[in-house]
């Protein structure tokens, strides 16, 4: 037996560490008793479900004395005056992981005993009802917690619990708004209890609350046509019909090789025979209508015209609702997606999307990566003269990136090597994507609807394609017009001159004058910011060309005095410092940072690049470079003064390099500026 001794404190002092802890809040002796008398009431309720654990050989004493001290201290934490959702989680996993040891531990004794249906006892259910009553107490206390909600719904029905119901009617209750619960409502009513006519009680009350939510609808009418479906499937297994609502899942092909190939499969019990005496049968049934199907397409109709009028505006509804038709078998099936194919045209003929999508319905097997099937020509040229149709509709940029992103996908499809250019051959003539992609973007740029992505684009393919002057015309054209400061473009440009200097000739002054100009007017009217692949680009190539490469370094001299230096990320001073000490040495470097320095805000970046060049030679023993580097200090921090790290940097060099006197001069400068901040610097020594 367990004996569960009861304690009431006389003082809080009686009370445990471990739970004083718990109880440390503001409040009257007479609350803590209250607390602490809540706690051991529910402890008290928990005596026969151990000591039914006990007797049945589930767990030792001293593993029943360790479960009592783990279950008060989370009890504990729930009577506090504002758990934390925390608390309630911590105390649902320890109970969880408890049980489920319990669960092994009956089953290797039963095992053990020969035993296969050991009766059930209080244990057997005490676990599930205390996580059931914590998960309460929890949804209680966050009732706004939605995620809260359904891990309480989805441990309700893992477990079949009879409070399900309760749970999702309080759920309900409190959210209302949220359609994921109408949802889970409606499919444990649907799935679990077999209630097909509370399911759709819940659907149209969901409806009525939320009727902008596409989820709604959408599951709204596929729970309608599986009810029909399952109704079917009854009369087949009856005798009096045949067929499903769902469309077969094999292909034409599979078909095709069936039909071919009929000798190959046994007939059982003559059923060719029964076959030719049915189809006499099957005239008649042809004739006469197919109530579920008619009834599945009335649905269909009621479900799309109300969610329609809540929704006029969702495009993706309405392929929701095409893929819901096609997946199914139903009467007037085409009529019904033309008539949805029509008032998709009407409400969003003025749409990229529409057209997008439309057209790559034509090739639907282009997103599937696991398809085997090629592009074929006839499907090639149907969507283009999809895409064609849109752009008098839509003469946009965004329609002619929709178009030149298909064009894409197919050409990649291609070059996986899923299907031959033969694919593409048709009738006479060759539906080449490559060059209808070229037709496209001379189209765009004729029409001016290109933008800087797709000019970008062109660019780049053209690179792809190996025709470097074509692109190198192209990538001019756009960055002397409309272009002129467009970052991306402007690198695209470079790389390709570099690519047609490199397989043309030597670099020459005059080649490299020609694209030098141009460059020079991008880098002084576009920010240091926005430009830096350029800088990196240009710093890199004209860093063997000294002629080219002091220009550089005069124009960043002006655009640094324009728009002034970098205090964090990419510094162009700094980068341009490093170039210099690479290819000239530690002199050149220090006069360029000089010049650097005396410009208006050269930037922390700058001041801590050149630090670091100055202690690299100190390090060694250079006293001038020492002097340097405090010089460059005491500069620095003048302008930031209050940058802890700075300060750091500044001590902890003193004390490596410099002497206790100098060391206890910067520990003392940085107390008097940064007053709070002191804490960070480590005491003077």
């Amino acid at each position: 037996m367990i004996y569960l001794v009861v304690v009431f404190p006389s003082s809080i002092e009686e009370i445990p560490n471990q739970q004083l802890l718990v109880l440390s809040f503001e409040g009257t002796e007479e609350e803590k008793a209250k607390m602490a008398d809540v706690v051991q009431y529910r402890m008290e309720r928990m005596l026969h479900e151990l000591d039914d654990l006990e007797k049945r050989g589930l767990f030792s004493h001293q593993e029943i004395e360790e479960i009592v001290k783990q279950r008060r201290k989370f009890e504990y934490r729930l009577k506090r005056p504002r758990p934390l959702k925390q608390d309630f989680l911590a105390y649902i996993d320890y109970e969880k992981s408890l049980d489920s040891l319990r669960l092994l531990r009956k089953k290797a004794l039963m095992k053990k005993t020969g035993d296969r249906k050991l009766k059930k006892s209080v244990s057997d259910y005490a676990g599930v009802s205390r996580i059931i009553d914590i998960y309460r107490l929890a949804t209680r206390r966050f009732k706004g917690d939605i995620e809260l909600w359904f891990q309480y719904l989805e441990f309700c029905r893992d477990r079949r619990n009879g409070r399900m119901k309760k749970a999702l009617a309080q759920a309900i209750r409190f959210h209302p708004k949220v359609p994921g619960v109408w949802i889970y409502a409606a499919a444990w009513e649907f799935d679990n209890n077999l209630n097909a006519a509370a399911a759709r009680a819940l659907m149209h009350s969901g409806l009525r609350a939320c009727p902008t939510s596409e989820d709604l609808w959408v599951e709204y009418l596929r729970m309608e046509l599986t009810y029909l479906n399952k109704l079917k499937a009854r009369k087949v297994v009856l005798g009096e019909d045949k067929g499903t609502l769902a469309h077969s899942g094999k292909n034409a092909k599979e078909e095709q090789w069936r039909n071919e190939n009929k000798e190959l499969f046994m007939a059982l019990d003559d059923k060719r025979e029964d076959d030719k005496l049915s189809n006499l049968h099957d005239g008649d049934s042809k004739e006469r209508l197919d109530l579920f199907r008619e009834q599945g397409l009335s649905v269909l109709q009621t479900v799309y015209s109300g969610s329609i009028k809540a929704l006029p505006s969702s495009f993706s509804l309405r392929t929701q609702f095409l893929e819901i038709l096609e997946a199914t078998n139903l009467a007037h099936s085409e009529d019904m997606r033309n008539e949805i194919l029509a008032d998709m045209k009407r409400d969003f003929s003025k749409e990229p999307k529409y057209w997008d999508w439309l057209a790559r319905q034509e090739v639907i097997d282009l997103n599937n990566p696991e398809s085997t099937e090629g592009v074929t020509a006839d499907q090639l040229s149907r969507a283009i003269q999809v895409y064609e149709e849109g752009l008098k509709f839509v003469p946009l940029a965004s329609m002619f990136d929709c178009y030149a992103k298909f064009l894409m996908d197919v050409i990649h499809f291609k070059n996986q090597g899923s299907q031959s250019s033969e694919h593409f051959s048709a009738a006479g003539h060759v539906m080449d994507p490559i060059s209808q992609l070229l037709v496209v973007y001379e189209k765009a740029e004729t029409m001016g609807c290109i933008t800087e992505d797709l000019a970008c684009q062109y660019v780049s393919f053209l690179l792809q394609l190996e025709k470097v002057d074509e692109a190198r015309t192209l990538a001019a054209k756009f960055c002397s017009g409309k272009f002129s400061e467009a970052v991306r473009l402007w690198a695209l440009r470079f790389s390709t001159e570099m690519r047609f200097i490199q397989n043309n000739c030597t670099p020459n002054k005059a080649a490299l004058s020609s694209f030098f100009e141009p460059l020079r007017n991008v880098l002084l009217e576009v920010p240091i910011a926005e430009a830096e692949t350029i800088w990196l680009m240009a710093l890199k190539y004209f860093s063997t060309h000294k002629k080219f490469f002091h220009k550089l370094v005069e124009i960043s001299m002006i655009s640094l005095a324009k728009y002034g230096g970098s205090d964090d990320g990419f510094s162009l001073s700094a980068t341009i410092v490093n170039f210099v000490l690479q290819s000239n040495g530690f002199e050149s470097a220090r006069e360029l940072y000089k010049r650097f320095l005396a410009l208006p805000h050269p930037g922390l970046s700058l001041y801590k690049n050149c630090i670091e060049l100055e202690l690299n030679l100190a390090s060694n023993g250079d006293k001038i470079s020492l002097g340097n580097a405090r010089k460059l200090f005491d500069t620095a921090v003048t302008t930031y003064d209050h940058d802890v790290g700075l300060w750091q940097d500044y001590y902890n060099m003193e004390v490596k390099m410099g002497t206790s006197e100098t060391a206890a001069a910067v520990h003392w400068r940085a107390r008097k500026t940064l007053k709070k901040s002191i804490s960070l610097l480590p005491p003077s020594q």
